[in-house]
């Protein structure tokens, strides 16, 4: 399994793509910067550990770190699915790994002080998805 610690916290999908006039999306500088300091804040190691995982089929695992309650004790309107992709998308560019080999995918919620994220990623079985 490889471990991964992005660790500061990543913005929604939501503030990171715009769209032009045309209706076209496309990243915006402040998600580009992002991208280049989650490829930072991998380094190199996990590239070589990585190299394992081409090819195979994949589960995912993200924990997203963060005070998830008001001060009255109510849950924030934070929704950790729309954070998913660019964080996906960024930690496999990075290990150059492709996203189409994700057959199981979890993300969970942690309740913590601090803000980060924590992606998992191990190769399974491949026989369990082929008949």
């Amino acid at each position: 399994m490889l471990t991964i610690k992005i660790p500061f916290k990543t913005p929604t999908i939501n503030h990171l793509h715009g769209h032009n006039k045309w209706g076209a999306f496309y990243l915006k500088p402040e998600a580009k910067k992002l991208k280049v300091d989650i490829a930072e804040a991998i380094g190199a190691y996990p590239l070589l550990a990585a190299t394992g995982l081409i090819g195979k089929n994949l589960k995912v695992t993200i924990e997203v770190h963060e005070d998830w309650y008001c001060k009255n004790g109510s849950v924030k309107r934070k929704d950790i699915a729309n954070r998913e992709k660019f964080l996906v998308d960024a930690v496999f560019d990075r290990l150059t790994l492709e996203d189409k080999f994700i057959f199981d995918h979890q993300m969970k919620k942690i309740q913590d002080k601090e803000e980060f994220a924590i992606v998992k990623i191990e190769a399974i079985d491949e026989t369990l998805n082929r008949n």
